[in-house]
């Protein structure tokens, strides 16, 4: 990219990395090697100084955009270190044993996202739904709409998993399932943002404390910590938040200007 010469659309590169994860995720699980740990910090730091390199314009492309985690590194690390965390910690190694309380922390974190999108979405007037978000790609209509229809979608699935009994979970959703999803609904979301006003605004905060209801109540013979480890996004509903919300307020910081 900082060559200059890359062309890939985002949805190729999201496709391209779910089925590189998918396809070397064996090979990963079989090195048994006191070099990875050594790996893995020098392969950060490389990475974190090329992105201090990166233009302003190449900055500005990528905030906000499918493909922002190639900017935002610390989500996806944050995300693995927190697992990481969590298995020493079940093999003695961390502040809880494995037969400690089963940690909650998620709640927290999901009432902090939710006071946040409060916060947002009480400051946002109607008009504002036609303002662009990052590239201009969305809207923050569009972007509402998103939330709140996965917010609606996972409240479902979890309370159809739980109708089968405390340890069970919501169904996999296939990475290609769930991009098609993305692909196909951004027209259903601007006609619910350019005919909901106010309503749209309501349904997005509505959609996100319901779902955080939903799972703060999981009783602690749910498989939190597999979840966590495999699926963090099913239980710490921050994960998918914070990239969106960092979008929306920079659309309504440049309406300010």
């Amino acid at each position: 990219m900082l060559a200059g010469n890359w062309s890939a659309a985002d949805e190729s590169v999201l496709a391209a990395e779910h089925l590189a994860s998918e396809a070397l995720h064996p090979y990963w699980a079989s090195i048994e090697s006191n070099e990875i740990p050594a790996l893995a910090l020098e392969a950060a730091t490389r990475l974190d100084a090329l992105i201090a390199s990166a233009p302003d314009a190449m900055v500005d492309a990528l905030e906000g955009s499918p493909v922002a985690y190639l900017l935002l590194r610390h989500r996806h690390r944050a995300e693995h270190m927190d697992h990481i965390e969590r298995v020493l910690a079940a093999a003695g190694r961390g502040v809880a044993a494995a037969d400690g309380p089963v940690d909650r922390s998620f709640v927290e974190r999901n009432a902090a996202s939710l006071a946040r999108l409060r916060d947002l979405l009480g400051r946002l007037e109607p008009a504002d739904l036609a303002l662009p978000v990052g590239d201009g790609t969305w809207t923050v209509g569009q972007v509402l709409g998103h939330l709140a229809f996965w917010d609606r979608f996972l409240g479902a699935r979890w309370r159809a998993a739980l109708a089968g009994g405390p340890a069970a979970q919501p169904a996999h959703m296939p990475h290609e399932i769930s991009d098609v999803l993305n692909d196909g609904l951004p027209l259903t979301w601007a006609r619910f943002a350019s005919d909901g006003g106010r309503a749209a605004i309501d349904e997005t905060l509505a959609a996100a404390d319901e779902v955080d209801r939903v799972i703060a109540g999981l009783p602690d013979e749910s498989p939190i910590e597999s979840i966590l480890g495999e699926r963090p996004a099913l239980i710490d509903r921050s994960i998918h938040r914070t990239e969106h919300l960092d979008a929306l307020e920079g659309a309504i910081s440049g309406r300010r200007r």
